[in-house]
């Protein structure tokens, strides 16, 4: 009798170890690995979204460095030249940095500045919509006729004059502008909608001793720059100011932020 007593409390031993987990137990199971996995899909998702942004924020500046090292280096360089028969070009007799246009009175810019449109410093043209204006669909529109040396005339945002003497001389006609896209799918990976990116031309023109060679404008940067301005103040016709400016999307996706560069650089014409 009391070896059968013992058998019997040993098999309800062993049924109750091989009974498995209870409903209860396994949905208070089931809840932790829910949270845990959430949280840690939450923790990913915002680990990505400030990789993101910080991936955009370098491309943005490397963009707006690229522009800003080549143009102080080349302002540097900035010779004024008088004489020559470029009738092509204004009939103008004296060079150096010829667009803003210098001014004694006040600041002269050029640019794409928010606001209202400016007949004389926007490189936009006069129908176009100014940043923070823009709709779905819409895009800047640029002023391209660039033979119109006046500063309501053309997109040009700076333009300059070099000369190289490591070789021949040579006389070179610099000029930054800048373009935008201009269909709507771009529309919907702006940070901003109603700012567009652009990007920056660059194009360099050699006088050939008749003419100016004719390379045409080579963009220098993505379609990321939202503001690209030149000032000459007015105390200083020798002093150029430059500011270069991109939207990057905020981590939530709604706002944004903004990489700027400013450089002031002073020329010796």
């Amino acid at each position: 009798m009391t070896w059968h007593h013992r058998s019997s409390h040993t098999s309800r031993a062993l049924r109750r170890m091989r009974s498995g987990f209870t409903l209860l137990e396994l949905m208070v199971v089931c809840a932790v690995l829910v949270i845990v996995t959430t949280m840690a899909f939450s923790g990913f998702r915002y680990m990505t979204a400030v990789m993101n942004k910080a991936m955009n924020v370098t491309k943005a500046r490397e963009n707006l460095s690229v522009v800003m090292d080549q143009l102080t280096k080349e302002l540097r360089e900035v010779t004024s030249v008088t004489g020559g028969p470029e009738t092509n070009d204004g009939s103008r007799l004296n060079y150096g940095v010829t667009l803003p246009v210098a001014s004694t009175s006040a600041d002269s810019s050029r640019g794409i500045p928010a606001g209202a449109w400016n007949y004389n410093t926007s490189v936009l043209t006069s129908s176009s919509p100014v940043p923070g204006t823009l709709t779905a669909g819409q895009s800047y529109v640029f002023n391209t006729t660039v033979g119109n040396l006046s500063p309501n005339g053309n997109g040009i945002v700076l333009e300059f004059f070099t000369v190289d003497t490591s070789a021949t001389p040579a006389k070179h006609r610099i000029r930054y502008s800048l373009t935008a896209p201009t269909n709507s799918l771009a529309q919907g990976l702006w940070a901003v909608s109603s700012y567009e990116p652009c990007e920056i031309t660059y194009c360099n023109n050699t006088w050939n001793g008749s003419s100016w060679t004719t390379e045409s404008p080579q963009p220098m940067t993505d379609q990321v720059v939202t503001g690209f301005t030149v000032t000459r103040p007015s105390w200083s016709a020798k002093v150029i100011q430059i500011t270069l400016e991109a939207q990057v999307r905020s981590l939530s996706g709604t706002g944004y932020s903004t990489v700027r560069l400013v450089g002031l650089v002073t020329v010796r014409q």
